[in-house]
């Protein structure tokens, strides 16, 4: 069994989510590597989780830590990729055994207008660039921009996406592939998979 397309599942925190995913043949599971932060995940945790699961890449997930702070993670935990929403630390990074994966976040039209440049900059440290809105009222805008951008380097896309559209956006050629995020779940074993699991399910290769 594969998917129909290269798939990402970020924000991972419990063993549900992870073996799941992994079963459906996801690419790479994310997993919050920022301590003191919502959702974060300790060594021994994280150990706890991915012994279980196996056919996949792990990635550390960073939003605010600084490059130190990062590096430090990056050897305590056994992962292939590092995200990091921060553009400013993507080449001090590169000396890290990990491919890099930049989180882009476009929130105004301020964004809009550097977006162009920054996937051009980030595209020269990253392996990947998965973009993410927080208004689908951007959304037209940002893939104006994106479908003139030749070449385009492997961009995931993290945002709109559902069973209805799955297909369709798999089949994009502007994107590589796209980018869910897990959940919690009510308690251990239990868990309600929701919009990850009606994706995956649309995207199961026949």
């Amino acid at each position: 069994m594969s998917l129909k397309t290269f798939v990402k599942i970020g924000k991972i925190e419990n063993l549900s989510d992870a073996r799941y995913c992994a079963g459906m043949m996801v690419d790479i599971l994310g997993f919050n590597l920022e301590e003191g932060t919502e959702a974060y995940l300790s060594p021994e945790r994280f150990k706890e989780i991915t012994d279980w699961v196996a056919g996949v890449s792990f990635c550390g997930e960073f939003a605010h830590a600084q490059a130190a702070e990062v590096k430090l993670a990056a050897t305590q935990y056994p992962v292939e990729y590092i995200e990091t929403q921060n553009i400013d630390q993507l080449e001090e990074l590169t000396d890290l055994d990990q491919e890099l994966i930049f989180k882009l976040i476009i929130a105004d039209t301020e964004d809009l207008t550097k977006l162009e440049s920054s996937i051009n900059y980030a595209s020269e440290f990253a392996k990947f660039i998965s973009i993410h809105l927080t208004s689908d009222s951007l959304k037209s805008e940002v893939e104006a921009i994106l479908s003139k951008m030749d070449p385009r380097p492997k961009l995931l896309r993290g945002y709109t996406l559902t069973h209805e559209n799955a297909f369709e956006v798999a089949s994009d050629t502007m994107y590589f592939g796209i980018e869910l995020e897990g959940s919690p779940e009510d308690r251990p074993g239990f868990k309600d998979y929701g919009n990850v699991m009606d994706i995956l399910e649309v995207l199961e290769e026949d």
